[in-house]
């Protein structure tokens, strides 16, 4: 005797009342992501090979993608975004980011300081790239209220860097070094 394919269950019963909400649903967004599997990695388990060419700062290998998202969450959760440029950032805090990535990545050709520049180059990029969407997306919104807790929860900002960070495209000497 065959059995029947399971079928999704039937719909709940209309009660005949309409439920109307008095606002409008919240437009649903992508949350950054933080990769939980580098995150989640037992700590005697080995780390994942990446080849760099040094030349070109470009990943290869099986776990290359995962190096290159990496790199942009290390450029979102390491890097304040009250900084104006990737210049301004400490050399400290550039070097604590590069001892980061050897941690969780096995990269052969860590010890060519060529590699470590390019890769750097490549977080700064990452960085650049955040704060611009975070200015074109969030920053320049017309509503600021109900933009701050959103952005704050989403990308683990800080309200204090938020506010900060929301207050350098309004001044106008932004714009002209910005535009």
């Amino acid at each position: 005797m065959a059995t029947q394919p399971n079928s999704p269950p039937p719909p709940p019963p209309s009660t005949g009342v309409a439920s109307h909400s008095s606002s409008p649903p919240l437009k649903r967004t992508k949350k950054a992501s933080r990769l939980r599997s580098l995150a989640t990695r037992p700590v005697g388990a080995e780390r994942p090979l990446v080849h760099v060419d040094p030349v070109t700062g470009k990943a290869d290998g099986p776990h290359s993608k995962k190096f290159r998202t990496y790199l942009g969450i290390v450029a979102r959760d390491k890097v304040d975004v009250t900084y104006e440029n990737w210049k301004h950032v400490p050399i400290t805090q550039k070097d604590l980011i590069w001892e980061d990535i050897q941690a969780e990545f096995d990269i052969p050709e860590a010890s060519d300081l060529r590699t470590k520049k390019k890769i750097l180059q490549t977080v700064g990029e990452r960085w650049r790239q955040f704060k611009s969407d975070l200015t074109s997306k969030w920053a320049l919104a017309a509503d600021k209220d109900s933009v701050d807790d959103t952005v704050c929860k989403m990308y683990g900002i800080s309200n204090e860097k938020w506010t900060q960070f929301f207050q350098s495209p309004r001044d106008p000497s932004w714009e002209v070094t910005n535009l």
